[in-house]
This record gives structure tokens, sequence and C-alpha cells, in this order.
């Protein structure tokens, strides 16, 4: 692929810039953590999110027999998943991946947003949606997507970062550029930061690169384009807790089923088969005892165990049993008390009809 000089050279401007916090990026960052905003019924997860649209030539293809490209899709997901998103007083950002002008850390318009770094607000950042682009700016630039996270990160608690890509970056041979792995290494070495990666990619190669990077840490991973276009409330989702059915508990170190609990799975099972257009989000959770990295590994494991049963015994589709998996976070009783961390060690149920 060829680029014109004037690319170059502002590929140059970006890559010789100096690094620079986040106090000196033109960015407003919180001093403290974002209050949780009371929500009855509800409980926030991550304390900071971003969005990265992807708005690349490789999504301008037909997106199935929808009469939209993926791009359009890509949209349409992202304003109806925020549309079920309550406030509970997150920090949130929406951003492309890059657009064919220059961006300078300095620079009051420092990386185009669409969401400037701010509050979370629900009508606000719908707004911002409606605006995204439906028609390409350019070819896959992931690289610079995790470029420009390196001046965004930094605020206080957890930051999900919700990242649309096929897994091709595009670099430019001639000028060194980091490669996207080794730079999302890098973000998840320094930064308390979970990738979700939207993925879209098709070759045996995009998929690998698009799993290393989720694999950087244990609270990141890769959900497949057509499973977020089937149930776009699913990808926000992530961030909260609400409208819980019921908690399926666990034994110490353990991710297997309990008897107790198969009538209620069973039940369940039968509601699924009954209500074709609903699905169930499974969140995975565990006691404070062990690294944190052990724990959202186990806790993925007993949020897996709850769908392989319901897979089994119910043919349901794994597309309508939705995982996502926290570790240690959020506990609903004490950890002092072994009464308290059997609470915790625990997949709650959700069900989620689609929109």
């Amino acid at each position: 692929m060829k680029f014109k000089t004037p690319y170059l050279i502002i590929l140059l401007a970006v890559l010789l810039l100096p690094g620079s916090s986040n106090a000196g990026n033109g960015l407003t960052v919180p001093s403290q953590m974002a209050p949780t905003v009371e929500h009855p019924g509800y409980t926030r997860i991550a304390d900071n999110f971003f969005v990265f649209y992807d708005p690349s030539t490789a999504m301008t293809v037909p997106y199935k027999n929808t009469g939209m490209t993926r791009l359009e899709m890509e949209k349409q997901i992202l304003l109806k998943s925020n549309a079920s998103l309550p406030e509970l007083g997150w920090q949130a950002g929406l951003y492309p991946h890059w657009k064919n002008v220059m961006w300078l850390p300095s620079s009051p318009e420092t990386f185009h947003p669409y969401y400037r770094l701010q509050n979370y607000n629900n009508e606000n950042y719908g707004a911002a949606l409606e605006e995204l682009p439906v028609v390409s700016t350019g070819p896959p630039m992931l690289q610079f997507a995790l470029m420009k996270l390196e001046y965004l990160l930094g605020l206080p608690g957890r930051t999900d970062v919700f990242l649309f890509s096929n897994g091709e970056d595009s670099r430019v041979k001639e000028v060194e550029e980091p490669e996207p792995l080794a730079q999302a290494r890098k973000l998840a070495a320094n930064y308390d930061v979970c990738f979700i990666i939207i993925s879209s990619a098709t070759s045996d190669n995009a998929k690998k690169l698009l799993q290393d990077i989720a694999s950087v840490n244990n609270c990141s991973q890769v959900i497949d384009f057509d499973t977020v276009a089937d149930n776009p409330e699913f990808l926000f989702g992530r961030l909260y807790l609400g409208g819980e059915l019921r908690n399926v508990l666990f034994d110490f170190d353990k991710y297997y089923i309990k008897k107790e609990y198969r009538g209620i799975l069973d039940q369940l099972g039968h509601y699924l088969v009954n209500h074709p257009q609903e699905h169930t989000v499974l969140s995975g959770f565990t006691d404070n005892r062990g690294s944190e990295a052990y724990n959202i590994s186990l806790s993925e494991h007993r949020a897996e165990s709850v769908r392989k049963y319901l897979q089994n015994k119910f043919k349901i589709n794994p597309n309508r049993i939705l995982l996502h998996w926290y570790g240690y976070a959020n506990p609903i009783a004490s950890n002092d008390t072994e009464e308290g961390r059997q609470l915790n060690r625990r997949v709650t149920i959700t069900i989620s009809r689609k929109k």
C-alpha cells in the first residue's frame, strides 16, 4: 500500500512527540474516581469506558442480508447498546481509530473525539453516536487506536475499552510505528485497563492477533461481531449488573454445578426454549482468596459451566447464552466470613429481551 508524503509527515509528527501525562493532553481528567450514581437495581462494575469506532474501508462491506454495511451495523450496535445503558457515573469517551487529519497530544482537538472524555450522559452520548460516519475514512488503523489510548488512560479505577477491529493495522514500513500487540501489552502493564474487542476478523492471522491482544491480561476478551449484532445490549452490559434473576453458588475453588441449582437452571432452560427472542447473560464471580488473575479465570470457568449445562440439556444456541466474568470484583457479602465468601462464589443470571 502506498501513502503520500503528507501522510508520512503526519505519522512522523505523532511518533516523534514526547510522551505526556493525561494532565497535559488537552483532556479534562478527574482527580478522583467517578462516584457511583444511585440507580435502584443496578451496580457499576467498570469505572470508565471508551469506545473506539472503526470507520475503515474494511467495514464498508455488506453485512449479511441486512441491507446495511458492516460499518452501518457497527453504528446500530452502539446506538442500541447505549439505549439500554443506565447512568451510573462513568467517565466515558468515543473516538475513531483515526481520521485523515493530524492529531497531536498538546492540541485542544487532540483526538478529534465524537464524545470527549467526560461524565457519561446517556442522551448526549447517544447524540454523539448519531454523528458517527457510515462512509469510510481510510484503511484499518488498529495501531492508531492503541497509540491514542496511551494519552487517555490513567483514570482512577478500571477502564473498559470497547475496540471494534478486523485485526488489520496498515502500518507503514517507512515509519517505525508500534506493533499493536506490543502496544497493548505496554498499556496492560501500566494501566488498569480491559480490552473488549469486537472482532470482524476473517483471516487466521487477524483472528490470532486479536486473541493475542485479549490475552495481555485476564480481564480482556474477544467478542464476535455477529454476537453483538444479534444482542446489542450485551456489549455495554459488561459495565454493570442489573435485573438479576438468580445466583448459582459454587464451592471454594470449584466450578461444577451443584445438584441443588439444577432446578433453577432447568427453569431457565425451559424459559429460553419457550421465549426464542430472549437471551441470558451469565456473570461469573469469586471470593477474594487467591490472586486476581486466578480468580478472573475461575469466574470465567463458572460462567462457562452454566452455559454448557444449558447447551447440553436444552440445545440452546450459544449466541443466546452470553458470558461476562469479573473475578472477585463486586462482592455482595463480606469476604471476612465463610458465609459471605460462599455468597460471593456465584454466577449471576440475567434475562434480557432483544431490542
